[in-house]
C-alpha cells in the first residue's frame, strides 16, 4: 500500500513539474512574441511579397508631420520600385528555368536584354498602382527637433502577375521569345508554373502591424 502510494505521489510530481515547465515556456514565448511585436513590424526592413501585396517602406522626416510623411511617401515609391525589379527579377528566372527561354537572337545574353525590358514595362504598368497604406509608428517617432515616419507602400500582387503574363503573352505572339518547348501552350503552362513558384517562395506570410498587434493578453 507503502509503495502504491509513493507512485502515486511521484506521478503527481512529475505532472507538476512538468506542468510549470510548461507555463513557464508558455509564458517565455509570450513574452517573446510580445517584445517583437512591440517593436517595427516586418515590412519595415524587409521588402517584398506578403500574401497577395508586395510592400516596401519608405523612410521620411522633417520638422513637421506633414513634411515628415511626405519625405516618406516620396521615399517610398522609390523603394517600390526596387521591390517590383527584384520580384520582377525573380519571376523572370523561374520562367527561364522552366521553358528554358532565349530570344530570337538565340543567346542568354540577348534574353536578359529582353527581360530588362519587360522590367521597365512592367514598371510602367503597374507602379501607378502604388498606394500609401499606412504610416508607423502611427504618431511618429522623435528624432531630436525632427519627427521620422516609415511609410507602407503597397503594389497588389495580382495587378502584377497580370500585366507580367499579359506581357509575356504578347511578346509570345510576336515571336520575340523562342523557347525549348515547341508550342506556345508549353511556354504559357511554363508561365503559369514560374508564377506560383515564385508566389510559394517569395511569399513572406502576412504583414504583421507592429506595435498595434501586440495589446495586452
Amino acid at each position: 500500500m507503502k509503495q502504491y502510494l509513493s507512485r502515486i505521489l511521484f506521478l503527481s510530481f512529475v505532472a507538476l513539474v512538468t506542468v510549470s515547465l510548461m507555463s513557464v515556456d508558455a509564458q517565455a514565448q509570450k513574452k517573446k512574441k510580445k517584445k517583437k511585436k512591440d517593436g517595427p513590424p516586418e515590412w519595415v526592413y524587409k521588402p517584398g511579397l506578403y500574401e497577395d501585396v508586395i510592400i516596401a517602406a519608405g523612410i521620411g522626416e522633417g520638422f513637421s508631420e506633414m513634411k515628415a510623411k511626405s519625405q516618406a511617401e516620396q521615399n517610398g515609391r522609390k523603394k517600390i520600385a526596387e521591390a517590383l525589379e527584384t520580384e520582377v527579377k525573380s519571376l523572370t528566372t523561374n520562367f527561364m528555368e522552366e521553358a528554358s527561354t532565349t530570344t530570337e537572337e538565340g543567346s542568354s545574353g540577348a534574353a536578359q536584354e529582353y527581360f530588362q525590358e519587360i522590367t521597365q514595362t512592367m514598371t510602367k504598368q503597374t507602379l501607378s498602382g502604388a498606394m500609401i497604406e499606412e504610416y508607423w509608428p502611427p504618431l511618429g517617432e522623435k528624432v531630436g527637433s525632427k519627427i521620422k515616419f516609415y511609410a507602407k507602400v503597397v503594389l497588389k500582387k495580382s495587378a502584377v502577375v497580370d500585366a507580367y503574363k499579359k506581357q509575356v503573352q504578347e511578346d509570345l505572339a510576336k515571336k520575340k521569345i523562342k523557347g525549348v518547348k515547341a508550342s506556345a501552350d508549353d511556354a504559357l503552362n511554363a508561365l503559369d508554373k514560374a508564377i506560383s513558384k515564385w508566389e510559394k517562395n517569395n511569399n513572406n506570410g502576412p504583414a504583421d502591424g507592429g506595435e498595434d498587434e501586440g495589446g495586452e493578453e
